[in-house]
């Protein structure tokens, strides 16, 4: 029963809203480890899982990408920027980011998910388009 502590590990992080990528790390370290695995066996199946999957090291790459971004002032701004177009509303970024969320995958390109996109870029521009529409309060 014990090696279910990644399941704990991470509703427990996503619950404590912490850091996607580090929680899921974290739980696959923990079960590794409680499964008698070592530290360095643990880092040839993160390994292995990361060459069959290519587009993982994509995900780490943009990862720190969009951390560093953030860090600048990417929220600020591409809520400052959607806020000051005429005409854009908040269904209409939405709508834009699923056509070319499809179009992408129509090349088989992948506009990865909530963490690495939606949440550091869509987000910010979304709620920059309903301040400007007066549909959100501070509350909401």
């Amino acid at each position: 029963m014990i090696k279910l502590i990644g399941v704990l590990i991470i509703l427990l992080g996503f619950v404590l809203k912490f850091d996607t990528i580090a929680v899921v790390l974290i739980a696959g370290v923990a079960t590794g480890l409680v499964a008698d695995m070592g530290f360095i066996e643990i880092l040839e199946v993160l390994g292995k899982a990361f060459v069959s999957t290519r587009y993982m090291t994509l995900l780490l790459l943009t990862l720190a990408v969009v951390g560093i971004l953030e860090r600048n002032g990417l929220r600020e701004r591409a809520a400052k920027c959607i806020s000051e177009l005429k005409g854009a509303t908040s269904g209409k970024v939405l709508s834009i980011y699923v056509v070319i969320r499809t179009i992408a995958a129509a090349f088989s390109l992948r506009l990865s998910g909530h963490v690495q996109f939606i949440r550091p870029l869509i987000y910010p521009m979304v709620k920059g388009a309903a301040e400007k529409e007066g549909t959100v309060d501070a509350k909401t």
